[in-house]
């Protein structure tokens, strides 16, 4: 079959060489160049309508083998046809239609005193015919090939009988007995031509018994050029005899049949032995095949029971369907992990029975955002594996009884060996166990994390609140001792115990902070917003009096929540402090407290319009320890991070948002 894709993809060039050699005559015809219209002076010339025809058959063959405008085709091929047609009907009815000398003066048809110079000789005629018909029925809708291909086997029959009478010298096979003769140039052109373009149909008639690959193609194409080889022999020698009368006509025909039945007999025992070895060789090829067969089904069941071992021993789920989708294969695996039995799936059931329906999906419109395809349903599963990928994705399986699992699923496409599509394989591994230890993982980081975090602000704790006051109080003792004035000790002893005062202070800070780092068993309980909220107001009442300050509060949203109530406590007490204690100066402060409802996660917002936080100097630095942004003496840099560790070590969320002398939003998500 490769030589034959090698012989069609050379058709094109075939119909090139043909139209450019009718070019060529054409040329000569106006030019005179006689000899290439006339290479053996005794023999019949290339005709200027031949020549003609020629071309524009090369170009028609060259169109039909590109498969370039049908109509183009089948114009020239009918243009072709009726030419040719008219041209012997002058032949059969003897009618002067003007065809012959219409171009160009035949001078060497006017030379040897030809009846009818110019005139296309007969049998080239039928060739014309015969291949503008092939056009024709190669092109129809739908084509008839098999007509079309019987045509151009006609050609090469009638040019290979030309080309036989000008070997043998016998003028009635090249001029069909009464017309023309046909130039041996013409002949010779169109038996390669014709053969060649059979090729574009190369499964029918002649040409497809000769190229076949079956035994019957294999003794035709043997048997065929010996029999035509010594046919060809034979009647040339058989002429020769004859015309030299060396023997009697009867005795000659005797002889050439004898000699024709000898080398038939011949080829016959020549075919005969072949294919009794090509027997002998099938017969041993067959026995061949018997005894791997035999092993092959040996091995298949070998593996099948090993692969059965595996598959009934795997703790993996393993499916494969048909191309419709149906479960064939279920192994032992999938029985244990989704609780049916194979009997109540095989055959019945589709892989997406054990998923979530709303997985399913999911996964199809993500999918169908990647690929920028309509994937519905279950063709996310199989949208990959028909590209010839595996699918690989994390699913939920859903057992016989309800429950669910998560499971690492890859999807293969099943095919056979000539890449027929068969179905699929799933292939699906629990991974519950691993999710709980990632999951277990991803919480001891973060409270690894945490922990880091604390001390490295418990270093800064001791380092910048306590070691500071502590050298500061040992250079006062030392000067203190040094000092013999009274008064001068006296003064001394002041600033010892304001250093001591502030130290006392500082301590019961880290205190309370380390009391929140290592508080992390608090209860949760559902804790009512109001009461949070009347009993700070108790506490901070004499500062909410002093400065005029209102409240605004809307609890309409929610009302409970399950927290921690000491840790709710103090961050209401720590954030409605600070509104208090960071007024604006020119105003009353004025604080509003919301509770909200933001994707089915409770928020709680406290905004005042005090003094205002400069984020874009200090984001980085509103819950830091010791952190102030105002000349307030009472300022400490101590409630917001109290605040934020309190919220973050439940899960929860704090975020602030300020403009300076306008006020401040603190907004805090509960988990």
């Amino acid at each position: 079959m490769n030589t034959t894709l090698r012989i069609q993809n050379k058709l094109p060039l075939a119909a090139r060489i043909t139209s450019a050699l009718g070019l060529l005559f054409l040329i000569s015809w106006f030019l005179d160049i006689r000899f290439f219209l006339q290479l053996f002076q005794d023999l019949p010339s290339i005709k200027f309508n031949s020549s003609l025809l020629l071309f524009a058959s090369g170009i028609c063959a060259l169109l039909w083998l590109e498969d370039r405008n049908k109509t183009v085709v089948q114009v020239l091929g009918a243009t072709i046809f009726l030419f040719a047609l008219a041209s012997l009907s002058q032949d059969f009815f003897q009618w002067e239609l003007g065809l012959d000398e219409w171009l160009v003066v035949d001078r060497i048809g006017r030379a040897s005193g030809s009846s009818h110079p110019g005139r296309m000789p007969g049998m080239t005629s039928f060739i014309y015919v015969f291949f503008g018909m092939s056009m024709l029925f190669f092109t129809q809708k739908p084509p008839k090939g098999f007509l079309g291909q019987i045509l151009l086997h006609a050609i090469t029959f009638l040019t290979f009988i030309a080309l036989t009478g000008f070997l043998m010298e016998v003028p009635n096979f090249y001029t069909l007995s009464f017309l023309t003769g046909i130039s041996p140039s013409i002949a010779l052109i169109w038996f390669l031509f014709s053969a060649i373009l059979t090729m574009k149909n190369p499964n029918i008639g002649i040409t497809g018994l000769l190229i076949g690959k079956q035994k019957g193609s294999v003794l035709a194409r043997k048997l065929t050029p010996r029999i035509v080889l010594a046919l060809i022999v034979l009647s040339w020698i058989w002429i020769e005899l004859q015309r030299r009368a060396w023997v009697e006509p009867e005795f000659g025909i005797s002889l050439f049949a004898l000699c024709f039945l000898v080398v038939g007999l011949v080829l016959v025992w020549d075919a005969a032995a072949w294919l009794n070895k090509s027997d002998e060789k099938r017969v041993l090829a067959e026995n061949e095949l018997l005894l791997a067969k035999e092993n092959l089904e040996k091995m298949v069941e070998i593996r099948n029971q090993e692969l059965k071992g595996i598959l009934d021993s795997a703790a993996v789920s393993i499916m494969a369907t048909d191309q419709e989708g149906l479960i064939q294969l279920f192994s032992k695996g999938a029985e244990k992990m989704l609780g049916y039995t194979a009997e109540e799936v095989v055959g019945k059931f589709k892989p997406e029975q054990f998923h979530v329906p709303q997985e399913i999906s999911d996964g199809a419109s993500q999918l169908s955002l990647q690929t920028g395809k309509s994937i519905i349903g279950s063709e996310v599963f199989t949208h990959s594996p028909l590209q010839g990928k595996v699918f690989s994705r994390e699913w939920s399986y859903l057992r016989k009884d309800g429950s669910t699992f998560p499971v690492q699923l890859n999807i293969s496409q099943i095919t056979s060996n000539e890449g027929e599509h068969l179905g699929f394989i799933g292939i699906a591994t629990d991974i519950s166990q691993l999710a709980e230890s990632q999951k277990e993982l991803k919480d001891l980081l973060e409270k690894l994390e945490s922990k880091n975090k604390q001390l490295l602000n418990f270093a800064h704790i001791i380092s910048h609140n306590l070691r500071s006051p502590v050298i500061t109080l040992d250079s006062l003792i030392t000067f203190y001792k040094d000092e013999e004035n009274p008064e001068e000790k006296q003064e001394l002893f002041g600033l010892m115990e304001e250093v001591i005062k502030n130290l006392l202070s500082s301590m019961e800070d880290t205190i309370d902070i380390l009391k929140v780092q290592e508080d992390t068993d608090q209860v949760i309980e559902e804790v009512a917003l109001e009461g949070i909220l009347d009993k700070t107001k108790t506490a901070l009442i004499g500062k909410i009096m002093e400065t005029n300050a209102t409240l605004d509060v809307d609890f309409s949203a929610f009302n409970r929540l399950h927290f921690s109530k000491s840790y709710l406590e103090s961050i209401f007490l720590n954030l409605m402090s600070n509104a208090l204690k960071y007024k604006h100066p020119d105003r009353p402060p004025h604080l509003q407290i919301k509770g909200e409802l933001e994707q089915e996660k409770r928020v709680l917002s406290f905004a005042d319009n005090g003094m205002g936080i400069d984020l874009e100097k200090h984001r980085d630095k509103v819950f830091g320890m010791n952190k102030t942004f105002h000349t307030n003496p009472d300022a400490k840099g101590v409630g917001l991070y109290i605040v934020k560790t309190q919220i973050e070590s439940l899960g929860g969320k704090i975020q602030v948002s300020s403009t300076p002398n306008e006020g401040t939003t603190f907004r805090i998500e509960f988990p």
